[in-house]
């Protein structure tokens, strides 16, 4: 019995890294002058019963959409619900010489069929106005007939690239070993350990100096420039779970990033007084602080978001029977 609770155990702990060794070896593709890098979930969102239901009734209501998806799940052979994993989305300050274009661009993890996918697309009439079918470097890619649109490039049956021009260049150069991944950057991939794989969504970046410059104008938000990087997450699962955390430059000034953050979460309360449920879930948001860092957690359990949701939609259907005057930004 008990060799085979702790077989169980190493099993578990092996699945266990195995799984962030997946999404770490991930982190292998995304270029070294990324600033910001955010993780998608893709098979937790889609396997939440909510948006699951939501997805497929969507597809029942409209024939003509069902019709398009079951033909795209035949052609490419990719079923959304089972086949795309995750995605790794960077950017960074980065632009194109010759475009001025951003770096931008995703790496997402899944089972592809690239041979299929990429027949499906050459075989639609309406595609081959705008890409066409063909290598960069040694790998098949989608290139686009703009060079201002997206490309794809499989790098892998399980890995797909996909951006700007100059995030895939970036990107074939790392694979073809002609230049260096973000782990190069030991300051941003230190940083980059904060991702949370298990979440729906995370996300760490530094805080772009532009965006600071920014901030150093506005006396709301001044003291908000001393943050210099920040780590997040989201998750929907039994609770609505957000937590984010911003490492500031010096500790002295911690105290007024707090007051800060603060501040825009009473604006924020205050301009909800009229709404109830919207207070709520604003009263669940914290601000802490500790070392060089602030963080604000939200926790609100499931069960509560549905209740929250059922008064609402019955306070909007009794101002409906009342004859209420419709507000300017419902006609919108």
């Amino acid at each position: 019995m008990f060799k085979k609770l702790a077989l169980l155990v190493a099993l578990m702990v092996v699945l266990a890294i195995s799984s962030v060794d997946a999404q770490v070896d991930v982190l292998k593709h995304i270029p070294q002058d990324s600033d910001f890098v955010f993780s998608i979930n893709i098979k937790q969102l889609i396997s939440n019963p909510n948006v699951k239901k939501s997805l497929e009734e969507n597809l029942k209501s409209n024939p003509q959409q069902k019709k398009t998806f079951d033909e795209f799940v035949a052609n490419t052979g990719i079923d959304l619900f089972k086949d795309l994993h995750s995605a790794l989305v960077f950017t960074s300050g980065k632009t194109a010489e010759s475009t001025g274009k951003q770096m931008a661009g995703a790496i997402v993890s899944g089972n592809f069929n690239p041979e299929k996918i990429l027949s499906a697309i050459k075989k639609d009439p309406n595609a081959a106005k705008d890409v066409e079918i063909g290598k960069l470097g040694k790998f098949d890619a989608v290139i686009p007939k703009n060079p201002d649109d997206g490309y794809g490039v499989f790098l892998d049956k399980n890995t797909l690239a996909i951006g700007s021009k100059i995030s895939i260049t970036s990107v074939l150069e790392i694979a073809e070993k002609k230049a260096k991944n973000v782990s190069s950057r030991k300051d941003f991939a230190s940083i980059l350990k904060n991702l949370n794989y298990n979440a729906t969504l995370s996300g760490a970046g530094l805080m772009p100096a532009e965006l600071k410059e920014k901030m150093k104008k506005n006396p709301q938000a001044a003291a908000l420039a001393a943050i210099d990087y920040f780590f997040f997450d989201f998750t929907n699962a039994d609770n609505i779970v957000l937590n984010f955390n911003g490492e500031v430059d010096k500790k002295e000034n911690l105290d007024s990033v707090s007051t800060a953050l603060n501040g825009f979460l009473a604006m924020a309360k205050m301009f909800t007084a009229q709404a109830p449920e919207a207070a709520e879930i604003l009263n669940t948001i914290k601000v802490t602080s500790s070392g060089k860092s602030v963080q604000i957690a939200m926790n609100v359990p499931k069960e509560k978001l549905e209740e929250i949701k059922k008064r609402v939609e019955e306070r909007v259907k009794q101002m409906k029977e009342q004859g209420a005057p419709e507000r300017e930004f419902d006609r919108e």
